[in-house]
């Protein structure tokens, strides 16, 4: 007979606590501000979403530059200098102006080909 005062007390502490599990799942819930089934969407506060301006391209003192630094590193060819940021119309003309594919080492003979910057 001893052994049924022993379930009855079990099966009691397990009812008592069964409503405390619930109710905590309930405020779990509730309190992180998503909706039953929803989407998980986390909003990271520090993320940097401005644009950094971009370089003026056409600007005559940046074509300057980049020959520069092709010349320095040993590359000869305009179209290989200047393709990561120029079209093909802008290669060719200076080709046609200085009158060679290749970067003269007088440099100023290309100052003197590239275009004025564009106005805004």
């Amino acid at each position: 007979m001893q052994a049924k005062p022993l379930v009855l007390s079990v099966l009691l502490a397990a009812l008592a606590a069964a409503p405390l599990a619930a109710s905590d799942r309930e405020e779990d819930r509730r309190g992180d501000g998503r909706r039953h089934g929803g989407p998980n969407i986390i909003i990271e506060p520090e993320i940097d979403l401005s644009r950094r301006s971009r370089p003026q391209t056409d600007n005559p003192d940046f074509i300057m530059a980049e020959i520069g630094r092709c010349h320095a590193a040993g590359i000869r060819l305009f179209v290989d200098c200047l393709r990561p940021n120029h079209g093909a119309i802008m290669i060719r003309r200076l080709e046609a102006c200085v009158r060679s594919e290749t970067i003269p080492d007088d440099r100023q003979r290309v100052a003197l080909c590239i275009p004025l910057a564009p106005t805004p």
